[in-house]
């Protein structure tokens, strides 16, 4: 069974630090049922698999530098702003200087998403369905016209009441 908005929001509430009730309610859960649906998504097994992974992934992430009286904040006192405009100087980077997670195709990017095991199986799906008019064109919808013209010469060409004859053969 895969994981809903509200499964996934509860695991990380849970990840977190967040009591059952809490992350319950967090997640989205009503007030009055948070202590009872707590209890039963935490027994849930794709829940704590889920939880498990994320704490996997919490203990890889660095933690950021605290302050601490070893590596005190120095405080600048500014005495004059310059009213002057200030330019900027640089290069000027457009859209096509920017790779999307190191890939130049967002086609390569999208089937690296869809193509991947670990990733969410709804952000999957929406990376194939977002490229599947790329690798599939679409079926234009025939006219009025056309389809009047096809419906024309299937009448007449197959023999019925309506039919047309066939041309004369001359002879010379």
């Amino acid at each position: 069974m895969s994981l809903t908005a509200k499964m996934r929001k509860f695991a990380q509430a849970v990840v977190d630090g967040l009591s059952n009730k809490d992350s319950a309610i967090t997640a989205g859960y009503a007030e009055k049922t948070a202590a009872q649906a707590g209890a039963k998504l935490a027994k849930n097994p794709d829940i704590i698999n889920y939880i498990e992974k994320l704490k996997a992934d919490k203990k890889l992430t660095s933690e950021p530098e605290k302050v601490k009286a070893e590596n005190p904040v120095q405080v600048i006192q500014v005495e004059r702003i310059d009213p002057q405009v200030e330019q900027a100087s640089g290069q000027f980077v457009g859209r096509d200087d920017i790779a999307v997670g190191g890939v130049d195709d967002p086609l390569e990017y999208l089937k690296k998403v869809w193509t991947d095991e670990g990733e969410d199986p709804d952000l999957r799906l929406k990376a194939a369905q977002a490229a599947m008019p790329y690798v599939y064109g679409k079926v234009g919808t025939k006219g009025k016209k056309e389809s009047q013209r096809d419906d024309a010469r299937d009448i007449a060409g197959g023999g019925g009441k309506f039919a047309t004859r066939a041309a004369r053969k001359r002879y010379s």
